[in-house]
């Protein structure tokens, strides 16, 4: 920790950028006004006037009152369902104008902030976590916190709450820190407390090979956060949200230590790579820390995103004169695509000549063929595919490991309230 302040954060970081960086509201303006994404900022509150005049009408159904000098995740305050008169929080609890007034004048008090000093108080939109994590955090936001340098990534963790966390991304109360690959953005070891972990706690989920999504924009944001921000050594924390992709959460002037232990790597050793370099674009801040940083074991993966499969995806099927669109199941137990014969007649797809024998839950059968032109995650396939009578079976098409290359598939991924036989 003393090498971390007198090494980068006494070099890098001035008096004065770093108590922009501890303003919450001041940080926002600047991350608004360089066009760097963060999330909607709706109001902000620096006396007891401005929170009684306030029009809480004005608000979306949606939102969250934060201190701008918080700390550790203390005086984030969600609201959910708002009407302009009430709404709830946590898990259900009423909340009115008079308690969120209260919650503001707390703030302003200090209550919230390090030393227990005046604060100001602002709103922002609510980030709505992506689709993604759902099925790796029961409850919370999921972030990824990166360490930037010199215009240049040099380490990066997820941070997943836990049901130790009470459903928020803090280490300190239990969270998952997961390291991720700077290259590939997949991730490698995780701890809990400093601990190392295999799986995501009260889950089957192994914490490595996670590739996160939207890895290059996340990078790349990360860079342009450190560019306004004004700091040469910063803490970056991005969430994804379901709409609107990675935003920029917060900028940490003093970021942790506990990154290098999820990474299982010397966060000293990377700084000295890259810390009297002279780096003039994001674009070259990137492509260094690819090429200085990536992870040994994962050389041999593909830097191009392969598509995530699940259990369940819709595909487009083409026919000679029209196309449909259809639920299929992907089966790494098939190692050829089966299609319903239906299908087959209302797409007038052509046969082929080859005739095949597969083993079923019938027992085995000499199945006919068809040409087969399919799209799935926005890759055109085309196969030969058997084709039998399927109106009995819950999905009119089965996707054989034959036509998966390039994919990885998650087995975990069901959609809710499907289910898969």
């Amino acid at each position: 920790m003393n090498a971390r302040n007198f090494l980068y954060i006494r070099k890098f970081n001035s008096k004065k950028q770093k108590m922009v960086a501890d303003d919450k509201m001041l940080t926002k303006k600047r991350l608004i006004n360089a066009g760097v994404p963060t999330n909607s900022f709706l109001a902000k509150f620096t006396d007891y006037q401005e929170v009684r005049e306030f029009d809480w009408g004005s608000l979306p159904s949606d939102f969250a009152i934060k201190p701008s000098h918080g700390y550790g995740g203390r005086g984030i305050f969600v609201v959910r369902k708002w009407d302009g008169k009430a709404g709830v929080i946590g898990k259900g609890a009423k909340v009115d104008i008079l308690e969120l007034e209260r919650v503001i004048f707390g703030t302003l008090d200090g209550e919230h902030s390090l030393n227990n000093l005046p604060d100001a108080a602002f709103i922002e939109e609510r980030i709505r976590p992506h689709t993604f994590f759902k099925k790796y955090s029961a409850k919370g936001v999921a972030d990824i916190r990166l360490i930037v340098c010199n215009m240049v990534p040099v380490m990066a963790m997820l941070r997943l709450p836990t049901i130790y966390s009470d459903g928020k991304a803090n280490l300190h109360l239990g969270a998952l820190g997961v390291g991720i690959d700077i290259r590939t953005g997949i991730t490698t070891s995780a701890v809990v407390h400093n601990q190392p972990v295999y799986y995501i706690p009260g889950t089957k989920i192994k914490v490595h090979g996670i590739r996160i999504p939207d890895w290059d924009k996340i990078l790349e944001i990360s860079v342009r956060a450190q560019q306004c921000s004004r700091l040469g050594f910063a803490g970056i924390d991005i969430v994804l949200d379901d709409k609107q992709g990675p935003l920029v959460l917060e900028v940490n002037a003093r970021p942790g230590l506990g990154i290098q232990v999820a990474n299982q790597a010397s966060l000293r050793t990377r700084l000295e790579r890259i810390g009297d370099l002279n780096v003039q674009t994001v674009t070259r801040g990137v492509e260094l820390a690819k090429k200085l940083f990536a992870d040994e074991t994962l050389e041999d993966v593909s830097e191009q995103k392969s598509a995530l499969l699940g259990v369940i995806e819709k595909i487009v099927i083409y026919g000679n004169e029209n196309k449909k669109t259809v639920r299929a199941k992907v089966d790494t137990g098939a190692y050829r695509t089966s299609i319903d014969s239906d299908l087959v007649e209302e797409l007038g797809l052509d046969p082929h000549s080859k005739t095949v024998h597969v083993r079923s839950g019938s027992g085995r059968q000499k199945r006919r063929t068809v040409k087969l032109k399919f799209k799935m995650k926005g890759k055109e396939i085309n196969t030969v595919a058997t084709y039998t009578p399927r109106g009995h079976l819950r999905f009119p098409v089965i996707i054989g490991r034959k036509d998966m290359e390039g994919f990885l598939v998650d087995p975990a991924d069901i959609p809710e309230g499907v289910l898969v036989k």
